[in-house]
């Protein structure tokens, strides 16, 4: 017999796709750059567990922050499938506002220099 928490651990790419807020057609896009994956029912259908809603939450978040999709893929290979060590997700967000806060730092540079003018200067 099939529990409640077996089905809910193995779902379709619609039910990511829902949960996640992204199309169905970015959830094969993130499996293919090994974001999340899937295993195969005998019909060949996906089938994915629910931690790739979080793992495709935090890639794009990534990706928001101009990390791309192999640095995201490469922050989640370090947190194992379906784990729940908050200090691995912890780590992992932390590296996002790491990334973000130093692309801030980037642009605002960038800005700094556009405001003196020197950029025509050169």
């Amino acid at each position: 017999m099939t529990t409640q928490t077996t089905i809910d651990a193995r779902l379709t790419i619609g039910d990511v796709a829902s949960r996640a807020g992204v199309s169905a057609n970015a959830v094969r896009y993130y499996e293919r750059y090994r974001v999340i994956t899937a295993e195969r029912t005998p019909g060949n259908a996906r089938r994915f567990t629910i931690d790739a809603v979080c793992r495709i939450r935090l890639a794009v978040a990534a990706q928001r922050v101009g990390l791309s999709l192999a640095e995201s893929a490469e922050i989640l290979a370090e947190i194992p499938q379906m784990s729940s060590d908050l200090e691995r997700w912890s780590a992992a967000g932390q590296r996002l506002i790491d990334a973000g806060q130093a692309r801030i730092a980037e642009l605002a540079a960038v800005v700094d220099e556009y405001r003196t003018l020197d950029f025509l200067r050169r």
